[in-house]
């Protein structure tokens, strides 16, 4: 029965009491911004999460915290090329572009920013909920919580328990220093975003329960860097037992072969490139450490935005949190073996191609020409090269359409393909797809974008992804599928179109375009060979240490 009232009764949870609102006629209550860890900041900067504080009375949980701070470098970009592929006329684009230019694109931010978002169908039930918990995307540099793709209830009413949180990004969430590596008891510094995602899920075990959801039935998912934050929670010794199904869209790519204190293709040691960070701020020379912690966020990120070569503050192999590449891990199938749901979009660098025009993304800050792609594709692939010119026609010749289905690829199909396919060969129930519906002009050219299958998981119409009558249609299906996923650990439900489990022999996946089909791998050929390569690189990180 829905409740009418506007503020929920207090709840009791770690560090004290709270109230929520309802929404949806009483029919969602809806917590905002609490805490579930003390603020990271001052002595606290760059340390792993640390229990909550506690507070007298009754906090209001009804607006969002700051999101972490963000790095900013790409965003415009990445909107412009957006408006521009959706095929409007030229009067809407500018109304767009005058509404984002009125409305600025960076969040309200902060240092203090780990706190989670709750909605749930459920405040007064008796039987527990399934729990899904929504880890974030945007590269481990952008990003939040309370994104307005995620404001929605459309999860929750299918009767489960949503959350969503921040986590500390980039340069708080991600330097490593010497200093701080011999400040730990483990020897290691950097993935402190990593270990927030562990807190939250600790608090979600320690406290759901009085939301009505099931601490032992907990779903994580995500997109891009979410998706390859669900990898990390997959394989990290620190997160096991910690959830009970695992959701991957378009897992990214950005930093899962970076080391703690090794180098390795492209990447410096991380402990390296924070030192070469921390002497813009502070005298080189030891106990940089304290120094450092008194230099104000924003300058530091004000530093980075000017000097993007200088980011690789990305999660890192560190033997603690991250023992081994995720992609290791599965290899060998030492991976918690939890239901998979993985997947990734037709054209996902459609938008990301004008960033880094490079079809690897190990290579995004080197000019890449049409005199010199046939070489370093030679160079990275090898013997594969031929294969590679044959599957991507005109990649030789620097055609932008072919290097950019290469970068939509490396980055994500393929990897989505090689987590179902290793997940099946360890017996790991694993179900994959396919999105490819694009937006509604017919005169887009954007196709399914990275980052799309977001407003349609949500059922989020906005301004700038519109989403039209089939659009909603294919966001009715995606729910149902999503949450009985959680709810079983199978995504079908009828009347839906069924969905083959994935497996090594029959490499059959669901594809989401308007309505829903299951159709063989037809890209099998090109992830195969691209995975060829990443086979190769985990075969030298496992003899370089």
């Amino acid at each position: 029965m829905a409740n009418l009232n506007k503020v929920t009764p207090p709840i009791e949870i770690e560090g004290g009491k709270i109230t929520g609102t309802y929404e949806e006629k009483g029919k969602v209550a809806v917590f905002k911004g609490i805490p579930f860890a003390k603020p990271p900041v001052g002595e606290y900067r760059w340390q792993p999460s640390q229990p909550v504080e506690p507070w007298e009375g009754v906090k209001a949980a009804k607006a969002f915290a700051p999101s972490a701070y963000q790095t900013m470098m790409d965003i415009k970009t990445f909107f412009n090329t957006l408006i521009n592929g959706q095929g409007w006329g030229i009067v809407r684009k500018s109304l767009i572009k005058l509404m984002l230019a009125i409305m600025p694109l960076s969040p309200s931010q902060s240092e203090d920013c780990l706190y989670l978002n709750i909605r749930t169908p459920n405040l007064d039930g008796n039987d527990k909920l399934p729990v899904m918990v929504w880890i974030h995307g945007g590269d481990h540099l952008d990003g939040g919580g309370a994104e307005v793709f995620y404001q929605s209830n459309v999860l929750a009413l299918r009767d489960v328990v949503q959350i969503t949180f921040n986590y500390r990004l980039g340069i708080m969430g991600y330097f490593a220093h010497p200093e701080l590596s011999r400040e730990s008891d483990q020897g290691v510094s950097g993935n402190y975003g990593t270990l927030d995602q562990i807190a939250a899920l600790k608090w979600v075990q320690n406290n759901i329960s009085m939301f009505g959801g099931n601490p032992d039935d907990v779903t994580i998912f995500g997109q891009s860097a979410g998706g390859e934050s669900v990898a990390h929670m997959l394989t990290s010794p620190l997160s096991r037992g910690l959830f009970h199904k695992a959701i991957m869209q378009s897992p990214a790519n950005s930093g899962q072969m970076i080391h703690l204190k090794h180098p390795f293709m492209k990447h410096k040691p991380l402990e390296e490139s924070g030192k070469i960070f921390a002497d813009l701020f502070v005298e080189p020379g030891e106990k940089q450490l304290d120094a450092l912690r008194e230099v104000p966020a924003e300058k530091m990120y004000q530093t980075l935005r000017k000097n993007p070569l200088l980011s690789e503050f990305f999660p890192n192999i560190d033997g603690y949190v991250l023992e081994k590449s995720p992609f290791e891990v599965f290899l060998e199938g030492e991976q918690a073996k939890v239901p998979l749901l993985v997947g990734s979009n037709s054209d996902e660098a459609s938008v990301i191609y004008p960033l880094f025009p490079s079809p690897l993304i190990e290579f995004k800050h080197r000019e890449f020409l049409p005199a010199n792609i046939a070489d370093l594709i030679q160079e990275e692939f090898g013997t594969d090269a031929e294969k590679i010119f044959e599957l991507y026609p005109g990649a030789n010749e620097g055609n932008t359409d072919a290097l950019t289905d290469m970068l939509g690829d490396s980055m994500f199909g393929a990897k989505a393909f090689f987590y179902a396919v290793q997940a099946a060969k360890s017996g790991q129930p694993a179900f994959l797809y396919f999105f490819s519906q694009t937006l509604p002009s017919p005169k887009q050219t954007i196709g399914a974008f990275h980052a799309i299958d977001v407003p349609h998981l949500f059922a989020k119409n906005t301004p700038i992804v519109p989403l039209n009558k089939t659009a909603l249609e294919l966001s009715e299906i995606m729910g149902d599928y999503w949450t009985q996923f959680a709810k079983t650990g199978n995504p079908n439900k009828s009347p839906r179109p069924e969905w083959p489990q994935f497996s090594f022999d029959n490499q059959e996946y669901m594809v989401l375009r308007g309505s829903c089909h299951k159709a063989p791998v037809e890209r099998a050929a090109k992830y195969e060979v691209i995975n060829n390569r990443l086979l190769r690189q985990i075969e030298q990180m496992k003899a370089m240490w």
